[in-house]
């Protein structure tokens, strides 16, 4: 159909929290939002936008936008927890990431 299926839209929104968080061992994904606001074509290039909207105890709020070019084609918002993979269960943030994120 020579567009980005919606589906690729959520790896864009992963890399992006890579980017920001650092990588995503100590976070479990809640939700993720994705309202689509135009077409992404095939071989067009992609930028995403992501700023910490919320930051609480054991979780945080990314949103984010996606750019190409002067085109917005999705703007999104995912919620991380943080999360103990060997307890199984959620654990407040650390100090030192709500420092990075509120900088």
């Amino acid at each position: 159909m020579g567009h980005v299926n919606n589906a690729v839209y959520s790896t864009y929104l992963e890399q992006a929290r890579i980017g920001v968080l650092g990588g995503l061992e100590p976070f479990i994904l809640a939700r993720v939002e994705i309202d689509f606001r135009a077409q992404l074509r095939d071989g067009e290039d992609v930028e995403v936008r992501t700023r910490c909207a919320h930051l609480g105890t054991k979780s945080l709020r990314l949103e984010h936008e996606i750019w190409t070019g002067e085109r917005l084609v999705a703007e999104a918002a995912s919620v991380l927890v943080g999360y103990d993979y060997e307890l199984g269960e959620s654990v407040p943030l650390t100090d030192d990431l709500r420092r990075r994120l509120t900088a």
